[in-house]
């Protein structure tokens, strides 16, 4: 028996087709494409088979792409698992529960959720999976916001966790592709022991080397630096700033500095001083957040001065990596706009002639 691929079966095209016709009838043409391909992989191969459930209302409409399903299945399968082609279900518990037991009855031992694990009224997920019983296991959820939390300086406001359902793991990550590369990042590790513990082997099982995951696989993630203050008198460590977007996904890194010049609009300046809005941390927090998810960027970083600044000192930095350098160049140049767009700071300028003058502007 062959795989099911979208041509020959039900691909995301025909999910989304059919669920006009009733909601019965979607989640019974997602079983029937995870059911012949799990059983093939488990009687013919033998391998570990993974699921992933995308949970969106806007990509179960049709009025989105699903960019982290696909993404999830990539990377599972360059890891060495098999995997189907994505489920897709709204942003509805009952859904999201029966879609879950629909993989893992057809042999799914890994089910990777993307979407639904922020504060929205529809971001679901996470209680769906905890009200179906499943057992949480906090520790997949911590290392993922470790990990995350210097290069997404929100990443403490996502659920992302773990659990146990059904002699399954279970990893309910967000839905950004960012956040599925360094969520799985964290969880691919820690996979092969989890399902070996949770099949009797006790803690040591699982701890050699999987035939599922390459070597590279089996190594934890790298530790970033620790955070940078996003607004600081201290001086910027742009240097600190580069090391916390880098690691080996990446392979363009666009940095933008902006230093205090001489001079404006004719005027010969020689010092200023910046001063912040108590909430400017927070705003500039969620522009590197919003810079995050876009299409292609691996990670980024930022900082901006308050405080007196001389001439030639570094007052704004902001740094973006990602797997190319074209979406390096436009997220960079986005976020240096939009940080100055919407952070509350101001400067005052002192010029040679012993004026001075307030500019409300980053």
């Amino acid at each position: 028996m062959k795989p099911i691929r979208p041509a020959d079966g039900f691909g995301p095209h025909e999910v989304t087709r059919l669920r006009y016709a009733g909601q019965h009838r979607v989640v019974l043409a997602t079983v029937w494409g995870v059911r012949d391909t799990c059983r093939m992989h488990s009687e013919r191969e033998g391998n570990q088979v993974a699921a992933v459930v995308t949970c969106s209302d806007s990509v179960a409409a049709g009025r989105a792409e699903d960019r982290s399903g696909p993404l999830a299945v990539e990377l599972l399968t360059a890891a060495g698992w098999h995997v189907n082609a994505p489920c897709v279900v709204p942003d509805d518990p009952d859904r999201i529960v029966a879609c879950m037991r629909a993989v893992r009855d057809q042999g799914a031992r890994l089910i990777i959720t993307t979407g639904g694990t922020g504060l929205g009224p529809r971001d679901v997920t996470v209680t769906a999976v905890e009200a179906a019983g499943a057992v949480v296991v906090p520790g997949i959820g911590e290392a993922i916001r470790e990990s995350s939390r210097a290069a997404v300086p929100t990443a403490d406001l996502s659920r992302a966790t773990g659990f146990t359902f059904d002699q399954a793991l279970v990893v309910c990550l967000p839905g950004s592709p960012g956040g599925v590369r360094d969520g799985l990042a964290v969880a691919l590790p820690l996979a092969p022991h989890a399902l070996a513990m949770m099949d009797g082997g006790g803690h040591h099982a699982g701890t050699t080397t999987n035939p599922h995951l390459p070597p590279t696989h089996l190594q934890p993630p790298p530790q970033r630096p620790a955070s940078h203050p996003l607004v600081t008198e201290a001086p910027i460590d742009l240097a600190a700033l580069i090391d916390r977007v880098g690691d080996a996904r990446v392979g363009a890194v666009v940095t933008f500095e902006g230093r205090v010049r001489n001079h404006d609009h004719g005027r010969d300046v020689v010092e200023l001083t910046y001063s912040a809005h108590p909430d400017a941390p927070a705003i500039f927090a969620d522009a590197l957040a919003r810079a995050a998810e876009r299409e292609g960027v691996q990670a980024v970083a930022g900082a901006h001065r308050v405080g007196p600044l001389a001439i030639g000192d570094l007052a704004f930095a902001v740094v973006v990596s990602a797997g190319h350098r074209g979406a390096a160049f436009d997220t960079c140049a986005w976020l240096v706009d939009e940080v100055k767009r919407v952070l509350p700071v101001w400067k005052l300028q002192r010029f040679a002639d012993g004026t001075q003058e307030w500019v409300n502007c980053a």
